[in-house]
């Protein structure tokens, strides 16, 4: 009986060591929505055609439904705090085309937008990607150049307000 004891806690020890092994690096996460569709636990979460991370349990909460995740360890950074998700069939979709929020950290609770637009955007977004991304680099490019005349326009003023002479300099002695 003793060893029928040993052997259980061994594998059981086993078991447990080796789900902290596979699930280590991964990212927890809920995220309330109005309605899941007929999601359920084991379907994708799916971000740029890639399978990030999976649904691990839909449950209601207070007339919206929230949707627990875990983000595989290579996909930490598919879901952002400003993600949008879009629930297509058995998927849950994530799109980041316009997304410039942080990686959400593990136990995050996020909330999905939940109007028209958002949820067309969630689906069909992704072909926009390219567009904003080339926006978004014009406009980084335009501030750092504003940035920079900036930061000549205060030396400058700085160099010039040094060299005009005070009233007390300029008083006859």
């Amino acid at each position: 009986m003793k060893k029928l004891l040993v052997i259980v806690l061994a594998l059981a020890a086993i078991w447990i060591g080796g789900r902290f092994i596979l699930h280590r690096g991964e990212v927890r996460a809920t995220i309330v929505m109005r309605d899941a569709g007929a999601l359920r636990a084991g379907d994708p979460l799916v971000e740029s055609g890639a399978v990030a991370g999976r649904v691990t349990k839909v449950s209601p909460l207070d007339g919206s439904v929230a949707v627990s995740v875990r983000i595989d360890r290579n996909h930490r950074r598919a879901v952002v705090s400003d993600s949008l998700f879009a629930v297509d069939g058995r998927r849950l979709v994530v799109n980041n085309a316009f997304a410039i929020g942080t990686p959400v950290d593990d136990g995050a609770l996020l909330r999905a937008r939940d109007g028209g637009v958002a949820q067309w955007l969630a689906r069909h977004g992704q072909p926009l990607a390219p567009l904003l991304a080339k926006a978004k680099s014009t406009t980084d490019a335009k501030v750092d150049d504003a940035d920079a005349r900036l930061a000549k326009a205060k030396k400058s003023a700085e160099s010039w307000v040094h060299s005009v002479p005070t009233t007390r300099d300029s008083a006859p002695k």
